[in-house]
């Protein structure tokens, strides 16, 4: 099922080419969700340049509400900081012209964000029609801090692998670990490399982890470098399309030890390959992670990090035991399933009209 809704007006960062988590969902929204996508980009680039964007994004967004009475919802993708407020711009002129405004939340730091200005920011949430989050710990959050809006779980959709890309996978004897992400302190990368580095002599032969992300990325090579793990650690920069399914194809854990997060799109789609998860309890991981599909962790825990690790290493039946629950646990997120809640929520929204 793909959504058929002329009346749905979606605006988010640009997603082609994809970079970052949002822009990625919004891909899988754009050739798996909506039949037609119609969409607005308020942000392209980093700096002064997404000014004009911004501005264009306006025009045109204003020009479309103004000419099309058939637009009746928009959907707005943000995150924190300065995307928040750029959000709520299209999110204010929306209601000023008479349309039903949802804030789509994504991200793991809305709380420390929160405490800048929580006056302002509730004020802001207050306004919207309804805002979607990734799991309950975000609904309550939102709940506590805007109780005039509704606040609907939607999980973000994972496109699944077909059978037959997952039979192809070949056996390794090596422990295949994969990273993801932005290649910072806060999402745990470091004290990885410090678990590998602190036990070298065990880890040779039987791991070898795989990372993909972005970031100061001579920062990390230099750590690399300077810990002795070449032979451990293989960089493969940003990864997207075709090589990050091979990625995900070729890895038999996923590894996210991050200190805060929303909903990571990266463990969804772990759950999609059947990989088998280990992930930090924080934001909303402990929502869809928990001790029958996946490991939590606490973050920053470097000797818990170590012992599970090994446990994997020297226990293929359970490791084995975590990718299958795995796999059952992908088929949840599915786009059809996030169409069809989608859906319903739209209809409520436009029913109230």
């Amino acid at each position: 099922m793909r959504l058929d809704r002329r009346d749905v007006l979606t605006v988010g960062c640009s997603y082609k080419p994809v970079r970052g988590g949002i822009a990625q969902v919004l891909s899988i929204y754009d050739e798996h969700v909506f039949k037609q996508f119609d969409f607005i980009a308020n942000s392209r680039w980093s700096g002064w340049r997404n000014f004009f964007v911004l501005l264009g994004a306006l025009v045109r967004f204003l020009g479309r509400l103004i000419a099309y009475r058939r637009i009746k919802i928009v959907h707005i993708h943000t995150a924190v900081s300065i995307c928040f407020y750029r959000a709520s711009i299209f999110m204010l002129l929306a209601k000023l012209l008479g349309r039903k405004a949802i804030l789509h939340a994504h991200g793991g730091a809305f709380r420390d964000f929160y405490r800048t200005h929580p006056k302002l920011i509730s004020w802001l949430l207050n306004r919207a029609d309804c805002i979607i989050v990734l799991s309950s710990s975000w609904q309550h959050f939102f709940r506590e801090i805007a109780p005039r809006t509704l606040v609907r779980i939607i999980p973000n959709p994972v496109v699944l692998p077909t059978e037959e890309e997952l039979n192809e996978r070949t056996p390794s004897s090596l422990l295949r670990v994969l990273f993801l992400g932005l290649l910072a302190q806060s999402k745990g990368i470091y004290d990885l490399l410090e678990v590998l580095a602190e036990h070298k002599e065990y880890f040779a032969g039987k791991l070898v982890l795989d990372v993909g992300g972005n970031g100061d990325v001579l920062l990390f090579k230099r750590k690399v470098e300077e810990l002795g793990l070449s032979e451990l650690v293989r960089f493969h920069g940003w990864l997207s399309g075709d090589t990050k399914k091979k990625a995900l194809l070729e890895a038999d854990l996923l590894l996210l030890p991050s200190y805060f997060e929303g909903l990571p799109m990266v463990i969804l789609e772990a759950f999609a390959y059947g990989i088998a998860v280990v992930a930090t309890r924080v934001g909303g991981i402990p929502d869809v992670v928990n001790e029958e599909n996946g490991v939590l962790i606490a973050p920053g825990e470097r000797n818990e990090l170590f012992v599970i690790l090994k446990k994997l290493c020297e226990e293929p039946a359970l490791l084995s035991a975590l990718q299958q629950a795995s796999k059952t646990e992908g088929y949840k997120y599915a786009p059809e399933g996030v169409a069809l809640s989608l859906e319903k929520l739209y209809n409520e929204l436009s029913g109230s009209f």
